[in-house]
């Protein structure tokens, strides 16, 4: 054996240099490591295209469009206005409380804060005293915030909950991701039902927090199984259906000590909101409508036919004089074709929006900047409101009897996107209490003219935008085009 080489050592592979085993074992494992980094690439790159090409393609109006539902005129049902966050939460609690045979929740963000831990309490205190209880919520929201929740999974462990979640995440799926619930509504006995645009969480229910969503809900009496409750069952029991509606299963066993937690936090409750057990008193509590609608948009997590859109145009048609509340205003040209014919036609448009300085979303606020010229071509009114929180409330005024409150926001995701629901309601008192808040909150804003005409509103107060959210808007106004269409 020659000097200097190792035993063991193929010399002659040493002397041409040939690499040897562990060399071959590193080279395997990298090329292993690129071949899944690609992998990766590619896969989220399908991911991200999936989910963004397809919602361009938007699909147009159905010209026969009529407005969907009865009118209910020989029922009489009642109804109450509900805009302050307290009120909402302690009249869901009432419902829930007065509940004796069945209870039907949906909702697009349910989170496990304090209202909604609230919520969780009575229905669970509902459903042990031998009342069904169905919750369907939106999969992003249930996937992100409550399927690892322990609370919520002893909640959804008992016998009479059932929960589902609409058209859950799956990234084999991609393409359905950007179709979501956003329907916002609770059901008791198939006799009253409370609607609106509040999600169920402390932004919306409650005196939680100092910084909140205003927003507004109807509570509607319609006795048992008549009037528009039936149709918002009816509706729900298709969506409840749907085979991308998924259910989920926990053993109750488990959750014994977070049962018992939410035992002990509704009796908390009803000591904090005595309220709570009151007997609900129709006649004296609500006022009487003429009529109580449903419209809805298309329940399939798909590119969906502007239903609820051509509807409220229809409604807008029966009148001179129209008020919009949304929090944004993002359009497309079907959209904007719409406005402008309405205008054109003698009606004045006015749109209470967010001021740009006090909005909560950053890419609605953008794409107002963007689009603010446009907007005002249609000949449509807005009044930039610069209020202490932000809104979130979805209302159409027609002249002095319609009303129209629900989910739908002036933006192309609830047009083309998102399940959506709006009641319409014939009230001459309704609309005139709408009518004076909305005058309100238009003296708290910037009103714009349709040629650009900026004037201040008697208590509108300037705000300056935050540097921070300056240079955000800037980054976001040109990148937003990009994804306009999913807003």
């Amino acid at each position: 054996m020659a000097e200097g080489i190792p035993n063991g050592t193929d010399e002659g592979a040493a002397d041409r240099g040939e690499p040897d085993i562990k060399e071959n074992g590193l080279n395997s494992k990298g090329r292993i490591l690129k071949g899944a980094g690609i992998f990766v690439v590619l896969f989220l790159l399908y991911v991200v295209i999936s989910g963004i090409v397809p919602p361009l393609f938007h699909k147009e109006a159905d010209l026969k469009t009529s407005l969907s539902g009865e009118t209910n005129a020989d029922t009489q049902e009642r109804i109450l206005c509900v805009d302050d966050n307290r009120e909402a939460l302690i009249w869901r609690l009432r419902m829930i409380e007065a509940a004796e045979e069945e209870i039907v929740l949906s909702t697009f963000d349910f989170r496990a804060d304090n209202s909604g831990q609230d919520m969780m309490a009575a229905l669970l205190n509902a459903a042990q005293r031998g009342v069904n209880v169905r919750v369907i919520i939106d999969g992003i929201s249930g996937t992100f915030y409550l399927q690892c929740n322990r609370i919520f999974q002893a909640f959804a462990s008992h016998p009479n909950i059932q929960v589902r979640f609409y058209n859950p995440i799956n990234l084999l799926t991609p393409w359905k991701l950007n179709y979501r619930l956003h329907d916002k509504y609770l059901i008791v006995d198939d006799a009253f039902y409370i609607l609106g645009g509040r999600n169920t969480n402390d932004l919306f229910l409650g005196e939680y927090q100092e910084k909140y969503n205003v927003d507004r809900d109807v509570l509607v009496c319609s006795g048992k199984g008549s009037g528009s409750v039936s149709q918002v069952k009816d509706y729900f029991t298709q969506i409840w259906g749907l085979p991308c509606c998924k259910q989920l299963a926990f053993c109750s066993e488990k959750y014994g000590k977070e049962l018992k937690r939410l035992e002990e936090h509704y009796e908390e409750l009803l000591k904090q909101y005595p309220e709570t057990s009151l007997p609900i008193d129709w006649q004296t509590e609500t006022i009487e409508a003429e009529s109580v609608h449903l419209l809805t948009n298309p329940i399939e997590p798909e590119n969906k036919k502007p239903k609820l859109w051509e509807q409220l145009c229809l409604v807008m048609r029966q009148g001179k004089q129209i008020i919009i509340e949304t929090p944004y205003i993002i359009c497309d040209d079907a959209m904007y074709d719409a406005l402008t014919g309405l205008c054109d036609e003698g009606r004045q448009i006015q749109i209470i929006v967010n001021a740009v300085e006090s909005g909560a979303n950053p890419f609605g606020c953008t794409d107002y900047l963007n689009e603010k010229d446009n907007i005002l071509r249609t000949g449509s009114e807005v009044f930039e409101l610069m209020a202490g929180q932000s809104l979130h409330t979805k209302t159409v005024l027609a002249d002095d009897r319609i009303s129209v409150i629900g989910s739908y926001n002036l933006d192309i995701r609830s047009t083309y996107l998102d399940t959506e629901l709006m009641l319409v309601i014939d009230c001459p008192q309704l609309n005139d209490m709408l009518r004076k808040d909305a005058a309100a909150k238009m003296d708290m804003s910037r009103h714009v003219m349709p040629d650009g005409t900026e004037s201040p509103g008697i208590n509108f107060r300037e705000k300056e935008m935050p540097f921070f959210r300056q240079i955000s808007s800037e980054m976001l106004k040109i990148f937003s085009g990009l994804f306009r269409h999913l807003l």
